[in-house]
């Protein structure tokens, strides 16, 4: 399934939320504004905006954060920022039906982004449309729209099966793959090695992966992103939360993960790249992920 020939699988990028519901539209286009500033002056080969989703049904444990609903990711993508990345959307599919997939795919399209399509964060959750059924909007509508898929080694870890799925995903159009945030480079390094190898078996390439770096500025950061079910070592979250500076020593964590991943990876032959993320509203945190950018990118020789 060949995408257009204009794509190229980006190896960094930079992935940010659109805003509230709630905000104001003056607020919504000053923070566009100063969100596309930032952007044009990073060296990313293309911008991720995610489409946040509500992920209560995936535990019982209370969510740190509150879920607030925000506008459509394509919407902010196409008609807020103005940056000459290429931009690769998100899509939570499970409360759209196939027509009002369809629509946004082609829309996308269009306009020279890629996307990534996500099912439900649960089983037990009830759907309009079903992941696989996404997959065949996406045939059917705009089959050369770029598509990538989502890679999870906490998954890995515990089903055994994440290579299996991320070839099944490939099978059905998905030509790159980003990661969740990764903390645990033993869980990262597992879910590569069983990649790579169950590819040499079958005889396939390993498809593009990028791996998603997201700094940790306060003890309650820490808490989400094991509520969403990020592997963060013991060790690790003892250094965080005792560290003096804790944005700091999660900064250095990251570029030190990434460094060996990526050293790992090159020994493999597989194409491993840099999603950054910029998910936080403090000023600090949203400084780090700028400072995180500039250092993978070093590492990638840029």
């Amino acid at each position: 399934m060949a995408a257009p020939s204009a794509w190229s699988v980006p190896q960094l990028t930079y992935g940010i939320t659109p805003p509230k519901v709630s905000m104001a539209e003056p607020r919504r286009r000053s923070v566009a504004a100063a969100q596309s500033e930032r952007i044009r002056s990073l060296p990313v080969d293309a911008l991720v905006v995610y489409d946040l989703q509500d992920e209560s049904s995936r535990t019982d444990v209370e969510r740190p954060f509150p879920f607030m609903r925000a506008i459509d990711p394509l919407d902010y993508a196409l008609d807020y920022l103005e940056v000459p990345q290429p931009k690769v959307v998100y899509r939570s599919v499970s409360g759209h039906d196939a027509a009002s997939l369809g629509a946004w795919l082609e829309r996308l399209r269009s306009a020279g982004g890629a996307t990534v399509l996500v099912g439900a964060p649960s089983r037990s959750q009830s759907v309009s449309l079903r992941l696989s059924d996404a997959y065949a909007v996406h045939e059917a509508r705009s089959p050369d729209l770029p598509l990538g898929g989502v890679l999870i080694a906490e998954r890995h870890a515990a089903r055994g099966n994440e290579d299996q799925r991320c070839l099944r995903k490939v099978e059905r159009g998905c030509s790159f793959f980003i990661s969740q945030a990764v903390y645990s480079v033993i869980a990262s390094k597992n879910l590569l090695s069983d990649l790579v190898y169950r590819c040499q078996d079958e005889g396939r390439e390993v498809p593009p992966i990028l791996l998603t770096l997201t700094p940790c500025g306060s003890k309650k950061t820490l808490d989400f992103l094991a509520w969403l079910g990020v592997e963060v070592p013991r060790w690790l979250q003892n250094e965080l939360a005792h560290a003096k500076d804790i944005l700091s020593t999660s900064i250095e964590t990251s570029v030190a993960a990434f460094e060996e991943l990526h050293d790992f990876a090159a020994q493999k032959g597989i194409r491993l790249g840099c999603n950054v993320e910029s998910v936080s509203i403090r000023r600090a945190e949203i400084d780090a992920s700028v400072e995180l950018v500039e250092r993978v990118a070093k590492i990638l020789g840029r």
